[in-house]
């Protein structure tokens, strides 16, 4: 009986150790996560600096066209200065952000806009998300913004910053929301909940953090700094995307393994195994080309919705020419069960 006792007591022990012990060890994740979520903005910042210095002017907040139809977003435009330029120059400029054209690039996740412990990284279509909105002020609707037009001085102008929710992709051409008056006050705010407040960059590339209890005095002026442009060059579509456990997966087509391409089926789910959207594509095998330049990337073939008649889709393909007929009618089974599994 005694023995057992002591077991007991060093059972307790153990457990009010860990107690003790989970708070400091979370208190220093956080504190973690809050360093790399501000290196990220002062990369931010870096790359518009970078870009001002080559183009003379902020990037355009959304490149919109004339007939309203939206192209491309500030993020996607500072993609060279991230260091992502092979990315930048797949991206087909003259169509729509969202178009199959432009899903392999606008598809990824990318850490560098997204806050550490944000485990939602995809949209409901399967789009890689940020973390980060501008400042409507200066990054709107074809906008041309220099800093010289911020006359209250770069320090004092915020750029961006860590928003609390209603995320949207990356790519999207609008990526901008205003200040508001408090931080941490309902996903369409600023801040990071979990911190209790919330970074801001500012145009001379600090970054700040303020706390959920930063006057609405302050918020107001950072709000209300020069230059304002219109409620039209600011206006944003209705629209708020669906995030939260969506994830892609890849599974390899069945083809000559020493043919120059090779094929595979992308896959988005949630957090069920049930597909939501399925894409089929080709890439080199570098294993035959091992040469080839880093630029070329994954080219998309196909979308797989309910109608899409699997056999006719596959031989529009070259994957016929690289397959044989039974590595054929497998890649068919494989998409025809995914293709069943689909929501109606």
């Amino acid at each position: 009986m005694q023995r057992w006792i002591s077991v007991i007591v060093v059972l307790m022990l153990i457990v009010l150790v860990i107690g003790l012990t989970m708070p400091a060890v979370e208190q220093t994740r956080q504190e973690a996560r809050r360093s790399h979520s501000k290196y990220n903005l002062k990369q931010i910042g870096l790359a518009v600096h970078n870009y001002h210095d080559a183009h003379k002017c902020l990037p355009p907040g959304g490149v919109i066209r004339e007939d309203d139809v939206a192209l491309h977003g500030w993020i996607t435009m500072l993609l060279p200065y991230f260091d992502q330029n092979d990315d930048y120059l797949r991206i087909n400029y003259q169509v729509p952000w969202d178009q199959d054209r432009n899903r392999a690039v606008l598809e990824q996740s990318r850490s560098l806009f997204l806050i550490p412990g944000n485990f939602s990284r995809f949209t409901s279509q399967g789009y890689g998300l940020t973390n980060y909105l501008g400042n409507p002020n200066l990054l709107y609707r074809n906008s041309n913004v220099t800093f010289e037009q911020m006359s209250n001085g770069t320090s004092h102008t915020w750029l961006a910053g860590e928003v609390a929710g209603n995320f949207q992709p990356w790519g999207y051409p609008f990526n901008w929301r205003p200040l508001g008056t408090k931080l941490c006050d309902g996903p369409n705010s600023f801040g990071h909940p979990p911190w209790q407040g919330g970074h801001l960059l500012f145009a001379d590339g600090s970054v700040t953090f303020f706390s959920e209890n930063t006057s609405d005095v302050i918020l107001e002026k950072f709000a209300a700094a020069p230059p304002v442009p219109t409620a039209e060059q600011t206006q944003v579509p209705d629209r708020t995307f669906e995030t939260g456990g969506f994830s892609w997966n890849n599974q390899s087509l069945q083809s000559d393994p020493q043919a120059e391409q090779l094929y595979y089926v992308h896959v988005l789910s949630g957090q069920t195994d049930q597909p939501l959207r399925i894409e089929v594509y080709s890439k080199i095998n570098l294993e035959q080309v091992p040469d080839l330049p880093k630029l070329r990337g994954p080219d998309f073939l196909f979308v797989v919705d309910k109608n899409t008649d699997i056999a006719e889709a596959l031989q529009a393909t070259s994957l016929p020419k690289s397959a044989s007929p039974e590595q054929l009618q497998h890649n068919a089974e494989l998409l025809k069960n995914l293709q069943e599994r689909l929501p109606e």
